[in-house]
């Protein structure tokens, strides 16, 4: 199948977020989980799966998560043709090759926003106390960090990294040791600043309202406030909430 941008899109979503278990006799069931606040970015997955395989998937609530599965086995045989097996994959799953060797940055993006929608973080931070910061960037939230993550090493270290030098952003690719048993090391590469932000926004942008509405919010007050949830955010932006109440 030719490597559209909504299939690039989906694969990334799938690499960060999706599961394919085995089911009695020769099926698979593949799955796609998202947060309680993400109904609206999974209603998004299934039109790609739509557009792509002419079925839509019902986006379900299930044990406390919104859920796609899927048990029809020509999209199961696609994915696993594609290079994700049925099974574990959290640290062996790589970007597909029939994506990196297109060497395309539309296809590239379009991977990275679904990688980035699936469970990637966009916060905003405080500035340090030194003097040099005035009193506002020390109180306010206001500088953004776009954070991808992955137990496989290779999915950051070779293949992010390709992709997000191949569309000129700046990043940093760094480690973090387990915290406790049973824990693997993660590799994160972060991206800082309101320049990369507004790269990210104007080359690749998101398709989960999770986070456009932080970056709306950030846009608007020119901070963000912390551990906000989605409907205090569309208050802030209808003008419903003060964004000072927030601390």
């Amino acid at each position: 199948m030719e490597v559209t941008p909504e299939l690039a899109e989906l694969f990334g979503a799938y690499v960060e977020d999706g599961t394919m278990s085995k089911m009695n006799g020769k099926g698979a069931l593949l799955s796609i989980a998202a947060g309680r606040e993400e109904e609206g970015w999974l209603n998004h997955v299934a039109n790609l799966f739509e557009q792509i395989f002419k079925y839509r998937p019902k986006v379900l609530w299930n044990s406390n998560v919104y859920k796609i599965q899927i048990g029809v086995n020509k999209i199961c045989k696609f994915f696993k043709e594609a290079g994700f097996p049925a099974g574990e994959k959290g640290l062996t799953v790589r970007v597909p090759k029939i994506v990196m060797e297109t060497d395309d940055e539309i296809t590239y993006k379009s991977f990275l926003r679904g990688y980035f929608d699936a469970d990637g973080c966009l916060c905003f931070k405080k500035g340090w106390s030194g003097k040099r910061y005035i009193e506002f960037k020390k109180t306010h939230h206001y500088y953004p960090q776009i954070s991808i993550c992955s137990i496989s090493k290779d999915l950051i270290v070779i293949d992010v990294k390709h992709i997000l030098d191949s569309v000129g952003l700046h990043y940093i690719i760094w480690e973090m040791m387990p915290n406790g048993k049973g824990e693997c090391k993660k590799y994160f590469a972060t991206i800082n600043g309101v320049t990369q932000l507004e790269l990210w926004m104007s080359k690749i942008g998101t398709s989960n309202p999770v986070n456009s509405s932080k970056y709306k919010v950030w846009k608007k007050y020119g901070f963000c406030p912390p551990k906000t949830t989605f409907k205090q955010r569309m208050a802030l932006l209808s003008g419903e909430l003060d964004p000072e109440s927030l601390y």
